[in-house]
């Protein structure tokens, strides 16, 4: 009594691999995937060669993974576009400057990115600033002069 493993065996562990990836926050693309290899499957226990089984697999893909990416963006909800902190849009953020593992930096969608001033000037714990662009990974900032403290802030985000 032996293990037979069968294409379609294969197929259903792949979606299933791919159904779990999505955990990552993958905006339901490898969810998507995944359940485009059930075309795979389900053209393997029909009898169709490997060629048809990739080919229906990728004719659900493409047909799957822009509809669930929509679906996606629509329940989301917020008008917060899927970025990446540093591409254009950044720039203009108000942030307060905090001290983590003895460097000065800040919190943007709650990452910390290590700061530096765009003008030159030091840079405090605490001190309000206003984000200008990236370097890199470093936040290029500009200290706001009406708040040289900004002990009213507690170093929460904006």
């Amino acid at each position: 009594m032996g293990w037979e493993i069968e294409a379609w065996h294969l197929w259903l562990l792949a979606g299933m691999v791919l159904a779990a990836m999505e955990m990552l926050g993958l905006a339901f693309v490898a969810l998507a995937l995944g359940v485009s290899c059930i075309a795979g499957a389900v053209a393997d226990l029909a009898g169709a060669s490997l060629t048809v089984q990739i080919a229906s697999t990728a004719l659900m893909a493409i047909l799957l993974t822009p509809l669930f990416v929509r679906w996606f963006q629509s329940r989301k909800g917020g008008d917060d576009k899927i970025s990446l902190v540093g591409e254009s849009g950044s720039g203009g953020q108000i942030c307060t400057l905090l001290e983590q593992q003895g460097r000065i930096g800040v919190k943007i969608k709650g990452d910390f990115f290590p700061a530096e001033s765009a003008d030159g000037r030091e840079l405090t714990p605490g001190q309000r600033v206003e984000l200008q662009h990236f370097s890199g990974i470093t936040a290029m900032v500009c200290p706001l002069d009406s708040d040289s403290n900004g002990s009213d802030d507690s170093g929460k985000e904006p």
